[in-house]
């Protein structure tokens, strides 16, 4: 404050008490206006304090929502110093056992794939790393298991440009892959089911024509054997209109058959079935479909006589193999068919004493359409086989055989029996 004097003249102590007063008022209103200001300037600061705060509860929020997965490491060691818990969760652990821990002490089962050696380029070049759809091994509820990342390294540098951390965002793609990999096996199965088709009727067209034209002929010519002494020429006209109708009725079955299978659309339905009886009336069905002189023999070797089992699916199994054995054996032979329960299994042989099987075509032999060297003399689509195998498969079972050329062949097939429900 001003000191003011306190011995005036008459004259001027009035004036100069005014101006003293004056200059007094102008310093504190001075004083005054720079309180205003240093007050104004620390409102200024404080709210521009809380705006930072709240862009930081902002981001903060941001950070630990987002279903991005963030994580911060820091140092040579990657020590986790930030993982939000997207992360947590893509890394199986909470954030209590992450924070200030190096990472691959954490998930040592992550150790040793490689992604130290990448981590550590990021911070010594500065260049991110953005790795796609990466395979990596994790401890996922106490089992070892592959999941996939679309992953991204990005460098941080401290306020002096020095990179000693590195952004990690992850997102885990296990799900895409799977759900792609199932598209491409449904679109390789489609594009093999249209071939298959298309294969299939290229074959029917070609294949009708025989038998078709061997019933005309025939049916032709009984019309001309009308005589007393003409009956056997007429029976053997009558044999091949009948063995073409059975090549016909093979053919069809095999188509409907195929399509039923490769549709997905055949599941086992396990019923009690009686082996001794069913057999029986599967090789009474096909006598008509022999050879003359063939003749089947059928034997139950041990275990139960019923079983639970689908019975179609079992006749299908069996008539093609027993059709085969018929096909590729001259006239006169033997076909075999043995039955056995083993350790819950079925097991059904069928044997012949035909041409066999050439050893350069035994790998193939369960292929669609797949015709042995030995056997493009013999009427038949290359189907058979195939269809006995989808069977086998879709009743759980396995299929084997052993073949000699000229010496026949023996097929064995495995399948499990069911529990008989009450």
């Amino acid at each position: 404050m001003p000191s003011y004097p306190t011995e005036l003249s008459d004259d001027a102590a009035p004036a100069n008490r005014l101006r003293q007063q004056e200059e007094a008022i102008h310093d504190l209103t001075q004083q005054l206006s720079e309180r205003t200001a240093e007050v104004g300037m620390l409102r200024m600061l404080l709210a521009d304090e809380a705006q930072h705060q709240s862009q930081e509860t902002h981001l903060l929020r941001i950070f630990r929502y987002t279903s991005v997965a963030i994580g911060i490491l820091k140092g040579p060691e990657f020590v986790v110093e930030l993982a939000n818990p997207a992360m947590c969760a893509l890394w199986a652990r909470p954030e209590a056992e992450l924070l200030g821990r190096p990472i691959f002490s954490v998930l040592p089962e992550a150790a040793k794939q490689g992604f130290e050696e990448l981590l550590a380029q990021v911070m010594q070049t500065g260049i991110p790393f953005i790795g796609t759809e990466m395979p990596v091994v994790l401890q996922r509820e106490g089992n070892l298991g592959t999941v996939y990342f679309d992953l991204v390294y990005e460098p941080f540098p401290d306020a002096d440009g020095r990179i000693n951390r590195v952004i990690v965002t992850a997102t885990d793609v296990t799900s895409r892959l799977k759900t792609r990999d199932q598209s491409d096996k449904l679109l390789a199965q489609e594009r093999e089911l249209h071939e298959l088709k298309s294969n299939f009727v290229t074959m029917a067209s070609h294949e009708f024509r025989t038998p078709m034209g061997t019933i005309l002929s025939s049916a032709s010519l009984i019309g001309r054997y009308n005589g007393a002494d003409d009956g056997e020429k007429r029976e053997r006209h009558v044999q091949r209109i009948k063995a073409a109708v059975h090549g016909l009725t093979d053919l069809l079955n095999d188509f409907l058959s195929l399509g039923q299978m490769e549709q997905e659309t055949m599941h086992g339905q396990p019923q009690p079935l009686e082996l001794q009886t069913f057999c029986a009336e599967i090789l009474d069905d096909m006598q008509g479909m022999v050879k003359i002189g063939q003749h089947f023999v059928y034997q139950h070797l041990a275990g139960a006589l019923t079983v639970s089992i689908d019975g179609s699916m079992l006749r299908n199994i069996l008539v093609n193999l027993l059709v085969n054995a018929s096909k590729y054996s001259s006239e006169g032979k033997s076909i075999e068919l043995t039955t056995a329960v083993q350790d819950n299994l079925l097991v059904v042989t069928v044997r012949d004493e035909g041409i066999g099987i050439p050893d350069a075509d035994k790998d193939k032999l369960f292929i669609n359409f797949f015709r042995a060297r030995n056997a493009i003399h013999v009427q038949g689509t290359g189907l058979g086989l195939y269809i006995v195998k989808r069977y086998v498969d879709l009743l759980g079972g396995t299929i084997s055989f052993t073949s000699q050329l000229d010496s026949g062949t023996i097929f064995t097939v495995q399948l499990p029996i069911y529990p008989f429900v009450a």
